[in-house]
């Protein structure tokens, strides 16, 4: 599947900040949320998933704006489970003004914050399951921590919190390194979680089945 044209993100980003439903998810969120839904143990349909982009108001969408998300969903796809997924390059990291990547509007706060929404329909079914102490556990607990750090600034304080002498300034780059590491092999890291959990079988020819 083909990349949006620059033509196409622009129609999109500008629809979507201009004219999409109030609290509709920004371009920046749209592919952080995509990324986490695709990554999903359990298929979750368009149905499901296209009202959250939009605050549940899908009613107004243009067909074009439909056919923009389809194919970006696809491309993304593609991305995840055959290219290889990396971090887009806008979503820099702000070193001179740390707090500036928590703030609304920010590429990689938005990102962060659509990739947690995407991420909560398995992320708790997953880690409610899994063996306690067990290294993938563990691994998973990570990977949730880092990718959804900076999209809430007060979570992201409670983190640091949690850790011996550090502070916002210290951690949070560390957080936004660890995302690029660990993006493209956050799909196999939830397939690895979900088989650990006892509730999948994976068949190669036919997806997740749930037990």
């Amino acid at each position: 599947m083909h990349k949006l044209t620059n033509e196409q993100e622009q129609q999109l980003s500008h629809w979507l900040v201009d004219e999409a439903p109030s609290q509709t998810l920004c371009l920046h969120a749209v592919k952080g949320y995509l990324f986490a839904v695709i990554a999903s143990p359990d298929p979750i349909e368009v149905n499901d998933w296209l009202p959250l982009i939009f605050n549940a108001e899908t009613d107004s969408i243009p067909d074009e704006i439909t056919m923009i998300l389809a194919q970006l969903y696809n491309y993304t796809s593609d991305l995840v489970f055959d290219e290889g997924y990396k971090l887009p390059e806008v979503l820099e990291f702000s070193e001179e003004m740390v707090e500036a990547n928590f703030l609304s509007g920010h590429p990689l706060h938005e990102w962060s914050y659509g990739f947690a929404c995407g991420a909560n329909f398995y992320s708790n079914k997953l880690l409610d399951n899994l063996t306690e102490e067990s290294e993938v556990l563990e691994s998973f607990t990570l990977a949730i921590m880092a990718l959804t750090f900076f999209a809430d600034r007060q979570m992201a304080q409670e983190v640091v919190d949690s850790q011996d002498d550090s502070n916002l300034s210290i951690f949070a780059p560390i957080m936004y390194s660890m995302i690029g590491d660990l993006v493209p092999e956050y799909a196999q890291l939830v397939e690895q979680a979900a088989l650990s959990t006892g509730l999948y079988d994976f068949e190669e020819s036919e997806g997740w089945d749930e037990e």
